[in-house]
């Protein structure tokens, strides 16, 4: 292991440390709650998000859950094609009216329910 190697799993870390911060921000949550579903001290919470603690296996897929992000996503930060999908709708859809969000939700059900013969599937 090289020096420039001991350095990018530092940085991985951090990133890492900022990810489950900016998630847990997110969902509106506080360090507190937190630490409760980990079975952790607070303080371990605020040490984990500052990158002094490693977080284990076992606390990351119970975050993972908590926050609503896949494992592969907070290690790497790095979306998986549906992910992606629904960030962007959940961005595209950001600040519609109640009355649009059900227009939208009436127009995906028509979509679901399309003939397929008559869809075009990009994949």
């Amino acid at each position: 292991m090289s020096i420039s190697d001991g350095a990018d799993l530092e940085d991985q870390r951090a990133q890492l440390a900022r990810r489950l911060k900016e998630a847990r921000d997110y969902v509106g949550l506080s360090q507190e709650e937190v630490a409760s579903v980990l079975g952790i001290s607070r303080p371990a919470v605020g040490n984990i998000e500052a990158g002094i603690r490693k977080v284990e296996a076992i606390e990351l897929d119970k975050l993972s859950a908590l926050y609503g992000q896949s494992v592969s996503f907070l290690l790497t930060g790095e979306l998986k094609t549906d992910e992606k999908r629904v960030a962007f709708l959940a961005r595209a859809t950001q600040g519609l009216s109640e009355k649009d969000m059900d227009e939208l939700a009436r127009f995906a059900t028509f979509l679901r329910n399309a003939p397929k013969s008559k869809r075009q599937d990009p994949k």
